[in-house]
């Protein structure tokens, strides 16, 4: 399962919280589709709502598909840098597989691999046990925009946005052939 969440403020229109995520995610499948490939498992893209208040979008789909199998859960907000790499909630031997695949992204600039991720939309999933990640683009600059009326559109650079989502895919589509 690939997602981030739509859960814009009044004050943007919430283009890096979390705007960036969703389409990361839609792009994602949208480039594993383009390009042929077909994993072994499903990957399921969600779109998330109310993050911010109650996890609400969270909570539901964990009640609608919880029980279902997941061998994986990555999810998007942390804004559209650069990519870097994502964090990883598993048990160590979990979190050593994955890491053993950083080679496969020096070429997006996203081969940091690090313990320690997921995110607020698949926590239920997590707290189940199942692998969670969390993409980690460059953030440096996020909590200039973050909840605040400079996060909008013209804050995203295409590139960074692109790199992300191939990242993404890539990930989601090593997991699922797992």
């Amino acid at each position: 399962m690939i997602g981030g969440h739509i859960d814009s403020w009044d004050v943007g229109d919430g283009s890096t919280d979390d705007g960036g995520g969703c389409m990361m995610a839609i792009e994602a499948a949208a480039l594993l589709k383009e390009l042929g490939l077909v994993p072994r498992r499903t990957i399921r893209v969600v779109l998330f709502t109310n993050e911010e208040n109650g996890l609400r979008g969270g909570k539901a789909y964990h009640a609608a598909h919880g029980k279902e199998k997941h061998v994986a859960a990555i999810e998007a907000d942390t804004g559209s840098g650069a990519p870097r790499g994502f964090g990883i909630s598993g048990t160590p031997e979990e979190v050593a597989a994955v890491q053993r695949f950083a080679p496969l992204f020096e070429g997006l600039g996203a081969s940091v691999l690090e313990a320690g991720g997921g995110g607020a939309d698949i926590s239920p999933l997590t707290k189940d046990g199942v692998l969670s990640l969390g993409l980690h683009p460059d953030a440096s600059a996020y909590f200039d925009l973050h909840h605040s009326p400079a996060d909008t559109f013209d804050k995203i650079d295409p590139d960074h946005l692109e790199r992300n989502a191939a990242a993404m895919a890539l990930m989601a589509f090593v997991l699922a052939e797992r």
